[in-house]
């Protein structure tokens, strides 16, 4: 038996899927929708920073994970077999296709919500945030993630070949890179102190280097994840620093700042990163990989179609929050955003709420998850039988 088969057979051999990963992306995508159903109510203080607003970190740390483990599995080294045809085939079907769905659908619902207000929307900068930046008309809450995902596909083979070659200088340039990143915004913004200076700073803030230090962590981490390895020895050095920093961001209004104007812009960044790396290795450390029960079996559709419910309570929300924008705006507003308008600060009511809007999320995006593969694995059978 030769080598090409030899690591063909160990490739059959090995389970390619991690449950942990999974349970990741189904408790993550749950605290994204928690997140969003907060609407405008004011959360400092609720140590929201340790948990649930670390869906995003965990995302981007297990999209260089993923990538990194499926790059070695077919033992791409040269940039030209990173950048393969069949890598942007699967990115197309994977993330896509289903966006260019939901782009449709949500911009046909925004014709019909907007009307004639319709052209209003498309100011001095619509070709960079529509066309560049994909934002859909009917915007929602974690939009801007997506063009920061679509970027990562085309940089990934690029980071995954350095890292082959330099793996500790690839890692350390992904987070000066993401820092110089914020000092360009540090300089060239200045202080936020209303919606012009917001504007001038969204475009910066969907460019995939303000979180480059988390995909490289995860490409990291694919390559070894074990928690007491000493190549993971960083995380543990720099992880009292992120958390007091995150203590003192949310329950003390701290800020690095600089006569008003922001070093570190928002609360994504590589000093919680790190918050969200070291939770990821133990994680990966203290639960199996391929657990043989009915949870695993129940979890893995959940991880899978992630990105799916991720777009529909995109929608979800933005239609919420225009239908019932009087109730969240009101003075004293402490609830949570929910299809039937009510504006309740009782804790039960609040967590059936929310139950409801877990519902109407899962159950939507694992159906259109389920029904996709399904369509797609028909086209895939007819196109081999012919």
């Amino acid at each position: 038996m030769n080598v090409n088969n030899l690591r063909a057979e160990k490739q059959k051999g090995e389970n390619k899927n991690f449950f942990q990963i999974d349970l990741l992306k189904a408790f993550m995508i749950a605290f994204v929708i928690i997140d969003h159903g907060f609407g405008y109510t004011d959360r400092s203080g609720l140590g929201t920073e340790l948990w649930e607003r670390m869906a995003i970190p965990f995302f981007l740390i297990i999209l260089g994970f993923n990538m990194g483990k499926s790059f070695s599995r077919e033992d791409n080294r040269s940039l030209k077999s990173l950048y393969s045809l069949s890598y942007f085939k699967k990115k197309f079907w994977r993330f896509l296709f289903p966006y260019l769905v939901f782009y449709i659908v949500s911009t046909s619902i925004g014709f019909l919500i907007y009307g004639s207000y319709f052209p209003e929307t498309f100011y001095e900068n619509w070709f960079l945030e529509y066309i560049i930046f994909q934002r859909s008309l009917l915007e929602g809450p974690g939009n801007w993630f997506i063009p920061v995902l679509f970027q990562s596909i085309l940089i990934m083979p690029l980071l995954y070949y350095l890292f082959t070659k330099k793996p500790v200088l690839s890692l350390i340039m992904c987070f000066i890179i993401e820092i110089c990143w914020h000092l360009l915004i540090f300089f060239y913004i200045g202080p936020v102190t209303g919606v012009d200076d917001i504007l001038r700073e969204i475009p910066f803030r969907l460019v995939v280097f303000l979180y480059l230090s988390a995909i490289g962590m995860g490409i990291w981490f694919s390559q070894k994840h074990k928690i007491f390895s000493k190549r993971n020895i960083f995380v543990w050095l720099l992880f009292p620093i992120s958390l007091i920093y995150m203590i003192l961001w949310d329950f003390f209004g701290f800020r690095l700042q600089i006569d008003g104007a922001d070093l570190v812009r928002g609360d994504y960044n590589y000093l919680t990163f790190i918050y969200a790396a070291l939770i990821f290795l133990i994680v990966l450390r203290l639960l199996p990989k391929s657990p043989k029960s009915i949870i695993s079996k129940t979890i893995s559709p959940l991880g899978k179609a992630t990105f799916h419910i991720y777009l529909v309570q995109d929608l979800y929300y933005v239609i919420l929050y225009i239908n019932f924008n009087y109730v969240w705006n009101s003075p004293g507003f402490g609830g949570l955003v929910n299809p039937f308008g009510i504006a309740s600060t009782d804790l039960l009511t609040n967590i059936g709420l929310l139950t409801v809007n877990w519902i109407i999320c899962f159950s939507i995006g694992i159906i259109w998850w389920y029904f996709e593969k399904q369509l797609l694995n028909l086209f895939s059978r007819h196109y081999k039988s012919n």
